[in-house]
């Protein structure tokens, strides 16, 4: 099964090797609005599962489940579903800050919204053209 995140912020990523000394180790930088795709996973019997990534349709690495976890945990990856929950979030948190006449809770929540909606038109866009490149095909 495929899924997707997108990067809410820009980190780096240490690529592991596999290699006997580590020697072909590397820093990746993922950047905001990058979309993460997790192919396949594996098991190798010293270092535990790894899953397939590809980052915008260029080049493929393998990146630990525990890195991915931790890194979706931070908030540093998010799911187009999780994105879709924090827009119903923020959607309520303005109605709150209207409600309230919050000026400072308003523009907050706006802000989070604007960025949050970036992200998944980005998101959903690179979906879509990915389904419209399979039928095309």
């Amino acid at each position: 099964m495929i899924q997707h995140f997108i990067a809410k912020e820009t980190f780096t990523h240490q690529i592991e090797c596999f290699c006997p000394g580590n020697i072909h180790s590397t820093t990746l930088t993922i950047n905001k609005m990058d979309i993460l795709e997790v192919r396949e996973q594996s098991f190798t019997f010293h270092n535990g599962w790894f899953v397939q990534a590809i980052i915008n349709n260029h080049g493929c690495f393998y990146i630990a489940l525990e890195d991915l976890d931790q890194y979706f945990y931070q908030g540093r990856l998010i799911t187009t579903i999780d994105l879709e929950l924090n827009l119903n979030y923020l959607q309520l948190q303005i109605d709150k800050a209207l409600e309230k006449r919050d000026e400072e809770l308003f523009l907050k929540s706006t802000k989070q919204l604007k960025e949050s909606n970036a992200l998944k038109m980005q998101i959903e866009h690179f979906i879509n053209n990915e389904v419209g490149n399979y039928y095309s095909q």
